[in-house]
């Protein structure tokens, strides 16, 4: 087995052409829409759909979660 050490500058030389060749094969990243996009009540009742909102919303204020003070 006759194994002969790598020379350094070799390696060096290997492992640049490697760094360089490893962005050439990256994509673009353009925003590619496949369709235009649905009202969130969709298929459904609109009027359901915002009463649902309207209570989330008053479910996350303050003054109507919090006790009344006496």
């Amino acid at each position: 087995m006759n194994t002969a050490p790598v020379p350094r500058r070799a390696l060096m030389l290997v492992v640049a052409l490697t760094a360089t060749l490893a962005g050439c094969g990256e994509r673009t990243q353009e925003l590619q829409a496949k369709k235009p996009d649905q009202a969130p009540y969709a298929g459904g009742d609109k009027a359901a759909w915002e009463a649902q909102i309207k209570s989330r919303n008053q479910n996350q204020n303050e003054y109507v979660r919090a006790p009344a003070r006496p």
